[in-house]
């Protein structure tokens, strides 16, 4: 049976979600039509769209499209007004909020057991106890870093033993994969999305890479402490707020511990290049924890966060880089693994995986060929 329904809620939603409007017009054949209201779909075709969007199958059938509400908090550095999520910050975060159900509900389905360091913490618990909670997480020790080349190895490092942990890393500089939706890092450098089985972190990739690595531990204090969150952590300072303060003094102990730092300091006073290389972080890293021990002034860390952004990002861009060494991170590792393994145990349709994915057959079969062959 054909159903009449409002078009403009579609034509809403197309425009809210441009790249899940291209991909409809090749999910559902007959979508021009329904635009242009030449034909009815079914009811069983509206309830695959509103699946398809991701929302209740009655928005048909409303005046308007209702606006949705950010899901999680959002914590600025430099605000303390009202926040209004871009439309590609709120794709981003619903597109991880349903890979993040789907795979919760896979793990139920598969008996897995909760998260054990998930929700345990409290910001009461004393910060050198939740950096020794990160260390056992991690399986790292306090001088981990040492063994890495250099601080992106480090990054690289730490995201896979949080995904061998059992959290879900997800980096992207834009939108699912449309590069004309590029990502804004001063709107925000990552979220996280708790949850005791699946918790997802999300980490702006159009970052420096020596400020992704502090987010990424910023990130898992806050599921060690079970709450979600956005933020902008602008210029690695965070919000006026317990959980955020807390979040990042706890991410700065563990990168640069303060007794050590004020050994090294001892020894040849605050050589940003020479710190950099004994903990194998950033001088960034470095100069936020001189500006933690007074070391520095705010003027002087401000006036070196600013030259060392610019010029990271100058060589970032300058590389480029390989689409097929994003996927990975654009989805995460995990999560990929996790769909691959529910489409060998026939749980799971190709079909539903390209779309969770945001990899067309030919890509989802290059990536199994290169990361899993």
């Amino acid at each position: 049976m054909r159903v009449q329904f409002n078009v403009d809620i579609l034509n809403a939603l197309l425009y809210a979600y441009p790249d899940r409007g291209i991909a409809a017009k090749s999910h559902f054949p007959s979508l021009e039509q329904w635009i242009n209201d030449e034909q009815k779909p079914t009811v069983n075709q509206l309830e695959s769209l509103a699946h398809f969007f991701q929302v209740p199958f009655g928005y048909f059938f409303l005046p308007e499209l209702p606006q949705k509400e950010y899901p999680i908090p959002h914590f600025r550095t430099q605000s303390s007004q009202s926040f209004t999520p871009s439309a590609d910050l709120m794709e981003v975060v619903e597109t991880l909020k349903e890979r993040q159900q789907w795979a919760r509900d896979t793990m139920l389905d598969w008996r897995e057991d909760k998260l054990t360091f998930a929700n345990r913490y409290t910001v009461n618990t004393p910060i050198p106890e939740i950096v020794q909670a990160i260390r056992n997480l991690l399986s790292v020790s306090g001088h981990w870093a040492q063994a890495a080349p250099s601080w992106t190895d480090a990054f690289r490092y730490l995201t896979e033993k949080a995904e061998a942990a059992g959290i879900f890393v997800v980096m992207n500089g834009v939108v699912n994969n449309s590069t004309r939706r590029k990502l804004n890092v001063n709107e925000f450098r990552g979220f996280v999305l708790y949850d005791d089985y699946a918790p997802f972190v999300f980490i702006n990739n159009n970052d420096a890479v020596s400020a992704k690595i502090f987010t990424l531990v910023h990130e898992i204090v806050h599921i060690l402490l079970g709450k979600s969150a956005s933020f902008d952590l602008t210029k690695l300072e965070p919000a006026q707020n317990d959980i955020e303060q807390y979040c990042n003094a706890a991410a700065a102990e563990f990168l640069v511990p303060g007794e050590l730092l004020q050994n090294e300091l001892q020894k040849t006073g605050p050589d940003y290049d020479r710190l950099a290389r004994t903990f194998r972080v950033s001088q960034l890293v470095i100069a936020r924890r001189l500006l933690d021990l007074k070391t520095i002034s705010r003027t002087d860390f401000f006036a070196f966060y600013d030259k060392y952004i610019n010029r990271e990002e100058v060589q970032r861009e300058a590389k480029g880089g390989n689409f097929y060494n994003t996927v990975p991170y654009r989805i995460s590792k995990r999560f990929f693994n996790l769909i691959y393994s529910a489409v060998k145990q026939n749980k799971m349709l190709y079909s539903e995986a390209f779309r969770l994915t945001n990899l067309k057959g030919k890509t989802f079969d290059q990536y199994v060929k290169k990361h899993l062959g």
